[in-house]
């Protein structure tokens, strides 16, 4: 995602987003079980994480990975942004750093922050920061296509768990996110910021 000039995107404010990790996120997942009539062994039953988990999760006492919220928003059929609350704007969609929101921390050591707040758009952009050597549990897949920009350090992307890649700040790459893809923080002294931007309905 750009324009005709270089996008600089600045650190979020300290605490801008962090009312609680993914408690938002979790809130949303929570509303959707009861208005279904689910219990949380149902849901587990059906995705495969524990019911004492999925209770963490909902009550924003605990972060999910990417890989079990893709299985969580497969399973109701709705898109992440579904999980977020509806804000549209007939304006120019802008985001300040310090109105960055924390959508979920998917591994420790790695906060992505939602880059957008009208949710009836056609791409999700997100704001990943990974500190010194923090890695994804585990590799993402869902629909669409995926696009990732190195803002600041060094990524290393693995891609259908054979194809490395080291990219550097300035450096980008897009695939098939139906693909098996895992980033990782390639450095232990120093952190990562990218830009990844998700087609419609990523999750």
């Amino acid at each position: 995602m750009g324009a005709n000039e270089p996008m600089a995107v600045t650190d979020p404010a300290p605490g801008a987003a962090h009312q609680g990790p993914g408690s938002s996120v979790g809130e949303a997942l929570r509303a959707l079980r009861q208005e279904r009539g689910l219990s949380l062994a149902e849901v587990a039953k059906a995705t495969g994480i524990s019911p004492s988990f999925l209770s963490l999760v909902e009550t924003g006492k605990n972060d999910i990975t990417v890989g079990r919220l893709t299985r969580l928003v497969q399973f109701y059929d709705v898109s992440v942004l579904d999980l977020l609350p509806d804000e549209r704007h007939e304006e120019p969609d802008v985001i300040r750093a310090s109105e960055q929101k924390l959508l979920h921390s998917p591994a420790e050591g790695i906060d992505a922050y939602l880059m957008i707040s009208d949710v009836d758009r056609d791409m999700l952009p997100m704001l990943l920061v990974f500190e010194p050597g923090a890695t994804l549990a585990e590799p993402g897949r869902h629909q669409g296509e995926e696009f990732v920009h190195v803002l600041e350090g060094v990524l290393r992307l693995e891609v259908n768990g054979q194809h490395v890649r080291t990219l550097f700040p300035g450096d980008s790459a897009h695939y098939s996110a139906e693909r098996p893809h895992l980033f990782s923080n390639a450095r232990t002294d120093s952190r990562l910021r990218i830009l990844c931007v998700d087609s419609a309905s990523p999750l």
